[in-house]
């Protein structure tokens, strides 16, 4: 026997040059215990000799004609071992990353519901360009996309995150064992092409999900097996189609809950156009079916499939609801039966005008409360909501690369769009006066087309002065989904702007782990004095609408930050960059879209969304348990005696010069010393140990880690059932899911003051800082086995009452399949667990738990931790009681 490896299946069909590249490159990378099995799909050109001199790397599987992706790739499922997890391959791949492999195991194994896993899939160019991240189908046209956006884009780092996607291309997938028992071979109707997308959406509807591992990057020539077909792929291309859409139009079509209009703009201006490109895609994901149309004339945005999408599609005259996101005097253009504005203005109160035009309105949301106030101060006595808009973190994080013009220089990065809104001459004049001219300092200067690019830019160049420290970046555009690129090319964002409307820049900087620096007027007041430097400003009145007041930023507040932000550059720039997730996180776009779904369907009549079928769980398979036993507990929580006790039940431990025996527990731990100290080098690699445990971990650590337990577990299967046992696994084994095949993970649970009192007396711990240590090993530790089957032993009860104790474990395994066990006899039974084994004492009273531990405590004593999903009012309490705990 072997630890359960993973059959890599690459389907072959002439091309054997393609084939021949594929192979070279997949073969040198990092495979551990995969078996690579190549199905020659009845070639007829050189991949017959060819695979011969593969033979003794490879298994071949040869079929005499060609069956079709479909068949062909079910070929290799049957042949792969039974419990290996499989991976589908095209020949047109190019393996340009060495750990691809342990990255999409990762992601298989991050979730029990992760059953499908795809990755990051870049075309042939040079310069990098996305073909595949994951992707959608609609049901008006049936074209499949590979791209959130529809589009094929430059790799820009997009999505380097796990993700859930409604489907993945089938060039590379990763199907985990318990999916395919659960949902079968790929479906024979389609011979080649939509397989994969009905394989994902069977799949969804079976509670699995299919994922995207942002960690993988690997090139796809796509179509390389028939790019010389006289027309073969295209009829191909078209029978699948008809096959999908008389199975899945119909549903396609009945997931969307009812029509939204959304009135707006995409281009300009910019700030109402962004809102709309993050918006618009993601209330249509969420079952509202978008309808599009432009407040102003403007030339259509191709850039995006669904926005694109939207505009093509013919809804009702007078839709359910309807979206305004445009200057305010637009909104008296509300088509819906329900009208809802999305506006921000640039003043302490708007102008009057706007006022009347928002009343005009059933709703308005505002990005904050600023905006709020200046409407209200209008007159404006609709309902206003504060709807903060937030970042997209798929495209803004400090990962993103981008050239540097000046790489020794730090850059400050200014964007202007409006020449007396955003005040670009005051931050020029400002930053010459404020850096000698042999600093090491930059401003960028990006001005947005629009009506007053040409003036900004003029006025920007005749005050530099030709000085090469003040660069112009004008007349100048870019694919939308390069925008933090521009962020990505400078170490601040300055937003030293009269006018106080919403930026969304500001938040993007702070995503991609800049330096903010900003007036603190306007929407973005709060914001900047949160999370950047802000500049003073006095309340002055905009010349161009007498009694508007808006802001005049304090030339010399502004020298003085910028000079503390370039003093400080190296410390700011790495606190920044260590904040950016847990602010993208915080401000995420896609709870703002939730947040919109749920308030459009209040507003209008929706149907009811369509009920999420229950999640997957491998322990719901009817697949008897192997006998491979995970015990999982806190250090100190009685893991060694439920350890012996499953020993005297018929359970290997291993040999017997293997097993750890110390002074705290002279009946022995009844753990595996190679075990524990692959355990100990797994934590000591990122620079952790049992007391500090790390939270994150490089590929190459989890790797080493797999690699040397999948040799122990090699020696263990040889004696099944088997146990594994040690405290630093609650951390750890979740990172040894793909070597096991159907494990039972046995919770080992003691009343965790009881277990901080032992610790303390052992290793000296501060008691609250041994309650936090059981709480994060018990959360990991039940997250680990989440939906895996699994059984609960108290240890307290062990002790009370062995007898009853051992005769439930004994049950729970046996009803999971687990064989070969017996009851202990009763001597030996009250031998080994003796009441006097509990001899820490009485818990501590100095030391009480928090909420959050509390809660989790509670939901252990009466098993509901168990629950295979726990309910969103637990799952929220335990939230709020953590974030207060």
């Amino acid at each position: 026997m072997s630890a359960r490896g993973t059959a890599l299946i690459v389907l072959a069909w002439n091309q054997w040059l393609l084939t021949q590249r594929c192979l070279d490159t997949l073969l040198a990378s990092e495979l551990d215990v995969a078996e690579v099995i190549v199905v020659d799909n009845g070639s007829t050109d050189a991949t017959v000799a060819g695979l011969d001199t593969y033979a003794d790397r490879v298994r071949v599987i040869r079929l005499r004609e060609n069956l079709g992706f479909v068949r062909g790739m079910n070929a290799g499922i049957a042949a792969a071992r039974p419990d290996d997890d499989v991976v589908l391959l095209n020949n047109d791949l190019l393996f340009t990353q060495a750990d691809w492999l342990g990255r999409l195991r990762d992601a298989a194994y991050a979730s029990p519901v992760n059953g499908i896993v795809g990755c990051r899939l870049l075309g042939p160019e040079a310069e990098g360009r996305v073909y595949h991240v994951g992707g959608f189908i609609e049901a008006d046209e049936l074209a499949g996309q590979q791209t959130e956006a529809g589009t094929i884009e430059r790799d820009v780092a997009q999505y380097v995150s796990t993700r859930r996607v409604q489907h993945i291309a089938f060039a590379l997938a990763y199907l985990r064992r318990d999916c395919l028992d659960r949902i079968g071979l790929l479906d024979t109707a389609y011979h080649s092409y939509f397989e994969d997308t009905d394989y994902c959406l069977r799949a969804a509807e079976s509670g699995i999900a299919s994922v995207v591992a942002g960690a993988v990057t690997l090139r796809h020539d796509q179509h390389g097996s028939t790019q010389d077909d006289n027309g073969f792929r295209q009829r191909l291309w078209n029978d699948s189609r008809a096959t999908f859409a008389r199975r899945w139009q119909r549903p396609l079509a009945d997931d969307y809950r009812g029509d939204l209009l959304w009135q707006g703009a995409t281009r300009y201006p910019y700030a109402h156009a962004h809102i709309a490109r993050m918006l618009v895609r993601r209330l249509d994901a969420r079952g509202l079916r978008m309808g599009y149309e432009a407040v102003e004339r403007e030339i259509g945005n191709a850039g995006d499939f669904r926005l694109d999408l939207a505009a093509r599609r013919r809804g009702p005259v007078r839709p359910e609801v309807s979206i305004v996101c445009a200057p305010a005097l637009a909104f008296t253009r509300a088509k819906g039966r329900h009208r809802i504005g999305i506006g921000f203005g640039e003043w302490e109160r708007v102008p009057p005008e706007w006022a009347r035009s928002a009343n005009a309105l059933d709703r308005l949301l505002v990005p904050d409360a600023f905006q709020s106030e200046a409407f209200r101060a209008a007159g404006v006595t609709i309902p206003i909501d504060v709807f903060p808009l937030g970042v997209d973190r798929e495209y803004c994080h400090p990962g993103v690369p981008a050239p540097r013009s000046s790489p020794d220089h730090f850059v400050f990065l200014a964007v202007a769009d409006d020449l007396e809104r955003d005040a670009p001459l005051v931050l020029v004049d400002t930053f010459l006066r404020t850096f000698r001219k042999d600093a090491p300092a930059s401003l960028l200067l990006h001005v947005q087309p629009g009506r007053d690019a040409v003036s900004i830019t003029q006025a920007v160049v005749a005050r530099a002065a030709g000085d090469p420290r003040v660069r112009v970046l004008s007349d100048w555009g870019y694919p939308w989904h390069q925008r933090a690129q521009l962020l990505a090319a400078a170490d601040a964002y300055v937003c030293a702007r009269r006018g106080g409307g919403w930026d969304p820049f500001v938040d993007e900087a702070l995503a991609c782990g800049k330096v903010l620096v900003a007036t603190a007027f306007g929407s973005h007041a709060d914001r900047v004095r949160e999370e950047g430097f802000a500049v003073d400003s006095v309340s002055v009145s905009d010349p161009r609408y007498p009694g508007l007041r808006w802001t005049e930023p304090d030339a010399d507040a502004l020298a003085a930050r910028l000079r503390e932000v370039f003093e400080g550059r190296k410390y700011l720039l790495d606190r920044a960059s260590e904040r950016a997730d847990a602010f993208a996180t915080a401000h995420d776009i896609d709870n703002g879209a939730e947040r919109l779904v749920d308030l459009v369907t209040r507003e209008g009549r929706y149907a009811a969304a369509r009920v999420v079928p229950r999640r997957h769980r491998p322990a719901d398979l009817a697949r008897v348990a192997s006998g491979q036993l995970v015990v999982l507990g806190m250090h100190r929580s009685g893991t060694s005696s439920v350890a012996g006790l499953l020993a005297r039940m018929g359970v290997s431990v291993g040999p017997a010069d293997d097993l750890l025996h110390g002074p705290d527990n002279p009946k022995g731990h009844y753990e595996s010393g190679r075990v524990h100290m692959a355990c100990v080098r797994r934590l000591a690699a990122t620079g952790g140990d049992w007391r500090d445990p790390p939270s994150t971990a490089s590929g190459i650590d989890v790797d080493a880690f797999r690699r040397e337990m999948a040799v122990l577990i090699d020696g263990f299967d040889t004696h099944r059932p088997w146990l594994i046992k040690e405290p630093r696994l609650c951390l750890l084994a979740k990172e040894l899911l793909p070597l096991l095949t159907r494990p039972v993970f046995v919770h080992v649970v003691r009343d965790p003051l009881a277990v901080a009192q032992s610790l303390c007396a052992r290793d000296a711990l501060d008691g609250g800082f041994a309650l936090a240590l059981w709480e994060r090993y018990t959360r990991a530790a039940f997250d680990a086995s989440d939906g895996w089957p699994r059984v609960l032993i108290d240890y307290t009860q062990l002790l009370a009452d062995p007898q009853a104790a051992t005769k439930r474990l004994l049950d729970g395994l046996q009803a999971l399949g687990v064989a070969g066990l017996a009851m202990p006899d009763p001597h030996a039974l009250r031998e080994w667990i003796e009441p006097t084994l509990d001899r820490d004492g009485s818990p501590m009273a100095s030391v009480q738990l928090t909420r959050a531990q509390r809660a989790l405590q509670a939901s252990i004593e009466d098993h509901s931790i168990l629950d295979a999903v726990p309910s969103p009012a637990r799952a929220a309490t335990e939230r709020r009681q953590r974030d207060a705990g």
